[in-house]
């Protein structure tokens, strides 16, 4: 007796009829299903590289300066969500370090900040990865408080003056806008790849 599945036009007969007449087979298929690292780790780690030097130019439209936000915190946050990697700390590690030079911080201070961030998120991707946008939201928020709360204390004792609270809070709303690309990058990766399913 057949089952269900075997039966009308889920049968392995009508499977196999559609493969061939679409020119692919089952195989192929799934193959080009496998997402790697360059995918989800490297090249969004080089549109961050790009859109920090872009708007970090001396441009200012009707003597606006453009946003600066803090782009490798989103990778910080998503890529831990998506799948935990060996490669992706190493690529964040060297962003934060990009960071330093390029904002002239004390070495090693962006890289230590989103490490953690990095590294809270690890802990608690069963309570957030899979969730509704709004319970990720929240999260991404309380990521990048803490994100920002430590990176103005680690200033502080560095230099042993506040930083300028108003830029922070600047910096932070323009990180926040940024919060749609944390949802397309887990839209896009989280299920895509057969191999995790």
């Amino acid at each position: 007796m057949k089952t269900p599945l075997d039966r009308g036009f889920f049968s392995r007969d009508n499977a196999k009829k559609f493969a061939r007449l679409s020119g692919k087979s089952l195989r192929n298929g799934m193959a080009s299903r496998v997402i790697g690292p360059w995918d989800w780790i490297f090249l969004p780690a080089l549109a961050a590289i790009v859109a920090t030097v872009v708007l970090g130019t001396p441009f200012q439209p009707f003597g606006l300066q453009l946003p600066e936000p803090v782009w490798p915190l989103v990778l910080a946050f998503a890529w831990p969500l998506i799948r935990p990697s060996y490669i992706a700390p190493l690529v964040l590690g060297a962003l934060g370090l990009f960071l330093d030079f390029y904002w002239s911080t004390p070495g090693g201070f962006y890289t230590l900040n989103l490490m953690l961030i990095y590294g809270v998120l690890i802990l608690a991707r069963a309570y957030v990865a899979g969730q509704d946008w709004r319970v990720v939201f929240g999260a991404y928020l309380a990521a990048e408080l803490a994100f920002f709360t430590i990176g103005v204390l680690f200033l502080a004792l560095d230099t042993g003056s506040v930083v300028r609270l108003w830029g922070v809070f600047e910096q932070m709303v323009a990180t926040t806008a940024l919060f749609p690309l944390v949802l397309y990058m887990l839209e896009k990766y989280v299920n895509a790849d057969v191999r995790f399913q």
